[in-house]
């Protein structure tokens, strides 16, 4: 494994801890380093515990681990939470001042810093996490010239002073530690590179995917953890000739999207379970009139309300049944943060080219976690733009019927019809959520509803021969041991390899990111002597779609407690659960 740093604030919401890892994550970032992030809040504006965590390396890194070698603790439950994550030579940075007394181990370096003297003296209290960042540079040798540069960039719009003052905080915090304590013992060193990366998360990568796309429409609901997907658009989807929308509900979003669509836009909505519980109503609207549409969801821990603030995998059986009737569709699950740029553009591809909805399914871990890659990594030479037989005024006779009416709904040989869009000589149609003919006119005679029912459900059979619905792999495909996965888990599923082989373990690791339709795995099933289903959820779904394609059981292992899998933890579970039976 490639030495890395793991850092880590803590405090209680309302605290500023999202913003101090941000900024720390940036600085390292703009210092030529890898970053990966993890987040860890509760559902509230203020109170209850809240952590950011950054690991760091100048190789790439893909998850989190259970160690942490730098602790900001503003409260003691910061230290009691992440005690099974520090280890001998740990160092944890908290006030003495404050009225709580810190107990820390004693195998743990204390580093007492008066963070919010410090700040006063620099500004204002409020910089007292500025201040902590200065002392944590200066445990880990790193250069706080690094950190003026990201704090230029978060509170540059605020005015030269605040980031003077700030500024000021972090050499304050840098300068204390470097007076008043020894901790060369510790052998800290940041590694710096002059290698230029891009930091963004998930929900920034399917923003960016969804312009880059050409959407030029959004209508959202605000709702954790999809909203930040609205909030990256909004102020540059316009520079486009785009716009974004808040609805006032989730079903006004989805429907606005869809009267958008219509209009010949690229456009698509994201949400949450909860929201997708609300939206369903729609996507039989969307599938019949055959309209184009991408669905966001950002899974998140359910049932109902949830755990707003948690990671699960929890609404696959959602994407693929929900909906009354039988919804053709497509669900994509992006595994990684650069794969939610480029599952979002072939997303919307795929909606247009078929004409039928789309799912784009990621999760809270993916969401909020903020990775680094290199610029080309998102290529926008490499996008390709596939409209499907959307026909102009030139192509509209073909498409006539004898009176000279546009079939919008022909029955085709590949089940995609042509498409015009609204203004388009000579192709007026109308179209409706009641089953119709090929004019979109109501009918319930029995040979066009059998007609245009197979007709729809013939696009999937059409994409599933046409497109290239294949796996992502990892390790030895050569191995015996074989271990399936969707989603976010892909990441810590990679760094697991490295502590598998460590013990003599040899896996050969498949990501899907097709859901449906999907890679047909039967023989690397077969081959294998053993497989394993990883995923985020308490009943398998993922498994039990496997299990019915191959017929064969399989060994699963699953996480439902709101925390992602990380790579250590995974690894020994790995391990565990090749020595179990496989279930009758």
């Amino acid at each position: 494994m490639a030495e890395d740093l793991n850092w880590a604030v803590g405090g209680e919401a309302g605290d500023g801890i999202d913003s101090t890892g941000k900024i720390f994550a940036q600085a390292l970032s703009r210092a030529g380093r890898h970053v990966f992030t993890s987040k860890d809040f509760a559902s509230r504006i203020r109170g209850g515990y809240t952590a950011y965590k950054i690991r760091t390396s100048v190789e790439q890194v893909q998850s989190v681990v259970d160690r942490l070698d730098i602790l900001v603790a503003l409260t003691q439950r910061t230290i009691d939470e992440n005690l099974d994550e520090l280890h001998e030579g740990s160092a944890i940075i908290y006030d003495g001042e404050r009225s709580w007394e810190a107990e820390i181990p004693d195998e743990m370096t204390a580093v007492d810093v008066p963070l919010k003297s410090l700040a006063e003296e620099a500004g204002g209290a409020i910089m007292r996490n500025i201040v902590a960042l200065g002392a944590a540079c200066e445990i880990t040798g790193f250069d706080v010239e690094y950190l003026d540069e990201a704090l230029e960039k978060r509170f540059g719009g605020k005015g030269s002073k605040i980031v003077e003052n700030n500024k000021a905080a972090a050499r304050a915090g840098q300068e204390y530690v470097q007076e008043n304590y020894d901790l060369d013992h510790l052998g800290y060193n940041i590694e710096t590179t002059d290698n230029d990366y891009v930091l963004l998360n998930g929900n920034e990568a399917i923003g960016m995917g969804a312009i880059a796309a050409g959407c030029r429409f959004y209508a959202g609901y605000p709702i954790t953890p999809a909203t930040s997907i609205m909030e990256y658009l909004t102020g540059r989807i316009e520079d486009y000739g785009g716009h974004v929308v808040q609805a006032e509900d989730e079903l006004s979003a989805i429907n606005m999207s869809l009267g958008a669509a219509r209009a010949g836009a690229r456009s698509m909505t994201a949400t949450s379970g909860a929201g997708i519980d609300l939206m369903t109503e729609t996507f039989g609207l969307v599938a019949t009139s055959e309209t184009p549409l991408v669905i966001a969801d950002v899974q998140r821990s359910g049932p109902s309300t949830g755990m707003p603030t948690k990671q699960e995998q929890g609404d696959l059986n959602m994407a693929l049944y929900g909906g009354h009737g039988e919804v053709p569709r497509f669900v994509v699950a992006p595994t990684s943060i650069t794969e939610c740029f480029w599952k979002t553009v072939e997303a919307f591809n795929l909606a247009e080219k078929y004409q039928t909805p789309v799912f784009l399914v990621s999760d809270l871990a993916m969401s909020v976690t903020e990775q680094t890659f290199p610029p080309e990594a998102f290529d926008m030479d490499e996008v390709e733009i596939d409209r499907g037989k959307l026909v102009d005024e030139d192509e509209v006779d073909e498409w006539l019927d004898a009176q000279g009416h546009f079939r919008a709904h022909a029955v085709t040989d590949d089940g995609v019809s042509p498409r015009a869009i609204p203004g388009t000589t000579d192709a007026a149609h109308m179209s409706t959520g009641l089953e119709h003919d090929e004019l979109g006119r109501r009918t319930e005679a029995e040979d066009e509803r059998v007609h245009q029912v197979d007709k729809r459900n013939r696009k999937v059979e059409t994409a599933r021969d046409d497109e290239d619905w294949d796996y992502r792999e990892f390790g030895d495909p050569d191995a015996d041991n074989l271990i399936i996965s969707w989603g976010s888990n892909e990441g810590a599923l990679v760094e697991a390899l490295d502590y598998l082989e460590e013990d003599g373990i040899d896996v050969h690791v498949i990501s899907v990111p097709y859901i449906h339709p999907r890679p047909d795995l039967t023989e690397e099933i077969e081959a294998a002597d053993e497989t394993i289903v990883v995923e985020c959820n308490a009943t398998g779904q993922f498994a039990d779609v496997i299990e019915h394609d191959v017929l064969t059981r399989v060994k699963r292992i699953n996480k439902y407690t709101g925390v992602r899998f990380k790579a250590d933890e995974l690894a020994d579970d790995i391990t565990e659960k090749l020595s179990e039976e496989v279930p009758a």
